[in-house]
């Protein structure tokens, strides 16, 4: 039981780790996205036991929190004048994905499902023509 409830103090301390960097970094129409897919997920993954995929899922998250930060303190650097800004830096949230890659039919419905939450969000209309 001890090991389950640390996991459970784990997984709520990078979800409201999460929540915090959306609140201050992100831009208003990604915080609701983002809030949104963040919660479901952490949902769908609730009742998952197995190390293996926790530890992938934790691993997975923990590196987007970090990128979200990475991205933040980059742009407020390059504003407080401190950092010069290059194309090298990335100043933006996201990251763009080639064309020709290869997507399970998992991350398809993944993606599905992003581009309706991203509809409801009074985002821009999806381009259905990527996969």
């Amino acid at each position: 039981m001890a090991a389950s409830t640390r996991g459970k103090e784990v997984a709520l301390t990078l979800y409201r780790n999460i929540l915090r960097a959306h609140k201050q970094y992100l831009p208003e129409d990604m915080k609701v996205l983002g809030d949104a897919y963040v919660k479901s997920e952490f949902k769908l993954f609730k009742s998952v036991t197995n190390e293996g995929q926790l530890d992938e899922f934790y691993t997975a998250w923990n590196q987007y929190l970090d990128q979200i930060l990475l991205t933040a303190r980059t742009k407020q650097s390059v504003s407080a004048g401190s950092l010069e800004s290059s194309e090298n830096l990335s100043l933006s949230f996201g990251k763009h994905l080639p064309t020709d890659v290869e997507l399970s039919d998992e991350q398809k419905e993944q993606l599905h499902k992003l581009r309706e939450e991203t509809s409801k969000a009074g985002g821009p209309p999806p381009n259905t023509n990527t996969w």
